[in-house]
Parts: structure tokens; C-alpha cells; sequence
């Protein structure tokens, strides 16, 4: 048990924020007008779930970069246990002016309008990286696990290239999900990011995943392989089968 009292609000989302589409999780339009209402709301888990594994991968002194930080209590909680170097970005102008306002007080966290797609800071800038529910919110709409559309896979591409540049040699991203490892190991596993893919989970019931991707570091082999069949799928021979005797499928199971 963490030895910090954190502000998380995590359960159910409000029936008033809820959706018509799940399409409108990834238009900015629907966050602009849920954070002029919502306080706070955290998703997956709160950051006392999860601090042990911060805590081994980011160190107090690093400059963290945090990635569509919405309404969530995270940034303010992780100031709370020492990580005074946050930067955090969202596109959403209410987003950023209510918490602002809210966590005056933080004074080394700054808090600013940005696009992930298109981040402003120098290359090397930060040691971390720091994204939790973000990418979920632009994938939820896919039809599939099992295969990603051109353009959420365009989507996270630009992300991700940015979040790589943005990365000082050695600094880590890391991403917190609830998609599992065989669905979005794919998604970070590109030689062209230059980094590792290291998994980890946490959870009782049921798990969600904390990804750490290292600058500097390589893929396996596995990996590059899993994301290649991800993107590239295998064609399925759809040709139908004509028997010539009806019940010849009983004798074609192996039983």
C-alpha cells in the first residue's frame, strides 16, 4: 500500500458524459464540452495502483512529459510524490485552463494547449514520457482488435514519431492501457521510433498494461515479427468447398 493519500476519482463514467457514438472519444469537440463540467475523472486505475512501477522507471529529478492529460488527478498526484518536473499537454483549451487554475498552486508544473501530433518542444527534451488512456480514446472505435484502420494507424504513427523525437537518448515512454500486449505491442514496435518494448501488468481482476518503450534501445525479433503479421495480415482462402457427398465433413474431422 502506497504511503501517500492520492485524489484518485476513478469508477463509472457519469451518465451526463456518456457518449451517443463511441466515435466521439476521439473529436475534440466532445472533450471541450465535458471539461467545461467535469471536475476530475480518472480512468483504468488510480496512480497508487500503478506507483511501483513508476517509481522503478522514472526518477524524481527527470523532466516528464505528459501526454492529453485531460481532467485526470495523475499529474497532480505523481507532484505529490516528488515528480516536480510535469509538463502537461492537451488540445483541449477548457482542458488546460481549469487545470491550471485548479493546481496554481504546483508551481514548477506548467500546463499547456498542445497537439500530440504536433509538439512544439525541442528534440531531447524530456527524460519521460507519459501517456495513460490517450491512444485508447482515438482507438476505441475500431471495429476490431484485431486489425487497425489507416487512419488511427496514421493517427498513432504521428504520435508516436513525436513522442520519439521528443525523447533524450536513454528516456523512456511510457504508455498505460488496458488494450493487451498482442493488440497494441504492434502499434510501438517500428524500428523507425528507435526503441525497446518491455510489458509489464498490474491489476487484480482484470490487468491493464504499463508499456515502457526505451530510447536507444532495439526490438527483438519476436516483435518486429508480431507487428509485421499486425499490419500485414495473411490472406484467408474464402473458396468455398463443394463435397460430393453431403456428409463427407464427418469424415474430414480428426477426432
Amino acid at each position: 500500500m502506497a504511503e501517500f493519500e492520492f485524489g484518485t476519482s476513478e469508477g463509472e463514467e457519469s451518465d451526463n458524459f456518456l457518449p451517443q457514438d463511441v466515435r466521439e472519444y476521439a473529436k475534440k469537440e466532445y472533450w471541450d464540452r465535458r471539461y467545461e463540467e467535469e471536475d476530475s475523472f480518472e480512468w483504468f486505475k488510480g496512480y497508487d495502483s500503478f506507483r511501483d512501477l513508476v517509481l522503478r522507471n522514472v526518477k524524481k529529478t527527470d523532466k516528464i512529459l505528459m501526454l492529453g492529460c485531460g481532467n485526470s488527478p495523475l499529474s497532480a498526484d505523481m507532484y505529490r510524490d516528488g515528480f516536480h518536473h510535469i509538463t502537461n499537454i492537451d488540445y483541449s483549451p477548457a482542458c488546460i485552463r481549469r487545470m491550471a487554475h485548479k493546481h496554481a498552486n504546483m508551481a514548477t508544473m506548467t500546463w499547456l494547449e498542445m497537439d500530440a501530433r504536433q509538439l512544439t518542444f525541442p528534440d531531447g527534451t524530456f527524460e519521460v514520457v507519459l501517456e495513460k488512456g490517450t491512444l485508447d480514446a482515438f482507438m476505441v472505435a475500431e471495429k476490431s482488435p484485431w486489425t487497425v484502420s489507416e487512419e488511427t494507424a496514421q493517427f498513432c504513427h504521428q504520435v508516436l514519431q513525436e513522442v520519439s523525437r521528443v525523447l533524450c537518448p536513454g528516456g523512456r515512454f511510457i504508455s498505460i492501457s488496458f488494450a493487451q500486449p498482442h493488440f497494441r505491442t504492434p502499434l510501438y514496435a517500428n524500428d523507425a521510433y528507435g526503441w525497446s518494448v518491455r510489458t509489464d501488468k498490474f491489476g487484480d481482476c482484470f490487468h491493464f498494461f504499463f508499456y515502457t518503450m526505451e530510447r536507444g534501445g532495439a526490438l527483438t525479433q519476436q516483435q518486429r515479427e508480431q507487428a509485421h503479421r499486425f499490419f500485414h495480415p495473411p490472406a484467408v482462402d474464402v473458396t468455398p468447398v463443394c463435397l460430393s457427398d453431403p456428409e463427407d465433413f464427418l469424415r474430414r474431422i480428426d477426432i
